[in-house]
């Protein structure tokens, strides 16, 4: 409709139109969003002032919140011959293939998504005994869902589960963290100027290892080619094989296997699924060193040297995952599968601390 009242002989040279709008809709049946959690565990002491603790946690949502397009069009609806326009012999704009006529997207807000969330915890701790102290802890875990977030739109035009449901973008299959306080032992010399060197040194640290984030393939056509039919579906990757290769066998340019990639048949969607790699993980130690200058009573002076990424080794913290296709159908994105940034280098941090 035009953006302005007039008369249908003008509407052509009108400078903007105002386009069919998007509309928002909820879920009447209004289910309640429901999330269960449970678990079960065993503490053992198992000597010299070990404890260890064994935890299976759990947990269910139902009735998540998800949006659907309740407006969308059709699978291959742009190869139809019912939707060309004979006086352009060129295809309906997308406008006319909607059920809906006037409306873009209606994404109704619905209760219907789930998730689980299933791990193994394990904590060990150490007593802080003779100046030395020690925790450690490793989650082994499994975290599936449909969307990550509420707002998140599913896609309508494929098997809802078969494409949506997977590992949630937040999984981490395996997290360990070990923190470690020490008070090093003093100076076996009595000698004043020895002690002072020698004694009163602390040392602290945080090391990490952590799975990275799951990730799918994403794909595009340079030559503008219509694979699904229809803008309410996006396609994936084709895959012949599994992209996932031994670590061993990782390098800077290739970090899964991309000669399983492939370019879909046109009105198909991809055999992907929602994730099929991951991204780069977690391998970091943090540490710090303290120097205690007793200089009255109550009176301490603390030099601290902290270090960040403690061995300044590379932590890779992305890859590129999409794929591109030209006319031929021949994946022409020459950085897929590389690494492409990097967590911070080893940063210092020096600081002078009076206690009184």
């Amino acid at each position: 409709r035009c953006a302005h009242f007039g008369q249908l002989s003008t509407m052509t040279s009108v400078q903007s139109l105002i386009t069919p709008i998007n509309g928002v809709s909820v879920d009447p049946d209004g289910y309640i969003p429901t999330v269960m959690n449970y678990s079960f565990g065993i503490q053992q002491n198992v000597g010299l002032g070990v404890v260890l603790d064994v935890s299976y946690v759990g947990s269910v949502g139902r009735h998540l919140a998800w949006q659907r397009d309740i407006n969308y069009i059709p699978m291959g609806a742009r190869f139809l011959p019912a939707n060309i326009d004979p006086t352009t012999n060129r295809v309906l704009d997308d406008k006319f293939l909607r059920p809906l006529a006037g409306f873009n997207n209606i994404n109704r807000i619905e209760m219907g998504g789930t998730s689980n969330y299933n791990s193994l915890q394990t904590t060990v701790n150490r007593r802080f005994t003779k100046g030395f102290q020690v925790g450690g802890s490793w989650t082994w875990s499994k975290a599936m869902t449909y969307v990550d977030t509420d707002t998140t739109n599913i896609a309508v035009v494929v098997p809802r589960r078969t494409w949506n449901y997977g590992m949630a973008g937040f999984d981490r299959t395996h997290v360990v963290k070990i923190n470690y306080p020490w008070d090093m032992p003093d100076s076996p010399w009595q000698n004043r100027a020895t002690r002072l060197i020698l004694s009163d040194w602390q040392l602290s640290g945080i090391t990490s290892f952590q799975s990275g984030a799951p990730s799918g393939i994403t794909a595009s056509s340079s030559a503008g080619v219509d694979i699904t039919g229809t803008p309410s579906q996006t396609f994936r990757v084709d895959l012949t094989g599994n992209p996932v290769i031994p670590k061993s066998e990782r390098t800077f340019t290739q970090a899964f296997d991309k000669t399983v990639v492939r370019m879909p048949a046109v009105g198909t969607a991809g055999n992907s699924a929602r994730t099929v790699v991951r991204m780069p993980g977690v391998n970091n130690w943090d540490a710090e060193l303290f120097k205690n200058i007793p200089i009255h009573e109550s009176v301490k002076l603390q030099l601290r040297w902290g270090a960040y990424n403690v061995f300044n080794h590379t932590q890779f913290s992305n890859m590129n995952v999409a794929a591109q296709f030209n006319a031929s159908n021949a994946q022409i994105n020459s950085q897929l599968g590389q690494y492409t940034a990097a967590a911070a280098n080893r940063r210092l941090e020096l600081a002078v601390r009076l206690n009184f």
